[in-house]
């Protein structure tokens, strides 16, 4: 007779991920040098900031300040005095560039090194650089005690007509549904993980998933989903306890 080859599930894992978020670099661009240095970022990280421009414009006579900002790019215009020569600092630039929402929403600036106590001097605009995607990072969600699911569900269509065989119903495949997984948890209400489940559920946030089983070569589901349901409990005899659901959007990729 054969050994079984099956395994507890006790330390089976599920993790949820951060989107890369975390470990992507922001695309910048530095205009000046020492004092002068302005640094504007792209708002988050990622390859998408390398499309967005910056630039410093210092032209004419007794000018006043000025700034064009869109959703991809930032243009200031610095005042000038009678000479020709720029009077805006760069903390008086920081400060008026986080006057405006639409910067404040996309972009981000700051001195990068120096004081910023000098005036900002002219750049070209250009597209910012280095902006790169992270690795998406997988925490595990604290103090699982049952997972159920990930299950696949295959949607048929009837498609029975007047002469199909000995009068039986006929089917043919539709859609794959990768349904819901379902857990219960220890609940601690200052972890942050946990309650993350709770932040995305309240944004309508899809976010990566994935499951650790305890075979020897570590099988890993992933998959995307939205957080349906999160339930805490609590018991005069028992511990504190919570309730969740994910419904799975997309498929179920196993690794």
């Amino acid at each position: 007779m054969a050994a079984t080859e099956g395994t507890s599930g006790f330390g089976t894992l599920l993790q949820r991920g951060d989107g890369g978020v975390g470990a992507g670099t922001k695309a910048s661009k530095i205009i000046g040098t020492s004092n002068a240095q302005l640094k504007v970022l792209a708002k988050t990280a990622g390859v998408y900031g390398n499309a967005l421009t910056f630039g410093i414009v210092v032209s004419g006579n007794s000018t006043a300040y000025s700034q064009v900002i869109t959703q991809t790019s930032v243009l200031i215009n610095a005042a000038t005095d009678s000479g020709g020569l720029s009077t805006t600092t760069v903390l008086q630039a920081i400060a008026n560039l986080y006057a405006s929402a639409t910067f404040d929403e996309f972009f981000d600036a700051n001195i990068s090194t120096g004081t910023g106590a000098s005036v900002i001097v002219a750049g070209t605009s250009a597209v910012l650089s280095g902006g790169l995607a992270g690795t998406e990072v997988f925490t595990t969600l604290a103090e699982i005690t049952n997972i159920s699911g990930p299950g696949v569900k295959l949607e048929l269509i009837d498609a029975t007509h007047m002469a199909s065989p000995n009068a039986f119903r006929e089917f043919i495949p539709s859609l794959l549904d990768g349904t819901e997984i379902s857990f219960d948890l220890n609940y601690l209400p200052g972890n942050a993980n946990q309650g993350g489940l709770r932040s995305d559920q309240l944004a309508r946030l899809v976010r990566n998933y994935r499951i650790v089983w305890t075979d020897t070569a570590a099988s890993t589901d992933s998959f995307a989903g939205y957080v349906t349901d999160f339930t805490p409990s609590a018991k005069i005899d028992d511990k504190l306890m919570a309730s969740a659901t994910i419904k799975i959007t997309g498929p179920i990729t196993r690794l």
